[in-house]
């Protein structure tokens, strides 16, 4: 009966270490996108606005 829950309880750790890391690299992500929408938005609107972007 212990090593039955053990395994149990094993089996269910190495799911949360998944799911963790699941999370982790959605969020990652998701965050370097919004960043990179974020930095074309404010190229784009910049360039309207007349402002010069170029690189010397």
């Amino acid at each position: 009966m212990f090593f039955a829950i053990k395994w149990h309880y094993d089996q269910g750790e190495k799911g949360a270490t998944l799911a963790m890391l699941g999370t982790g690299v959605k969020m990652t992500t998701f965050f370097v996108l919004a960043l990179l929408i974020v930095a074309l938005i404010a190229f784009f609107v910049s360039s309207m606005l007349g402002l010069d972007l170029r690189f010397p």
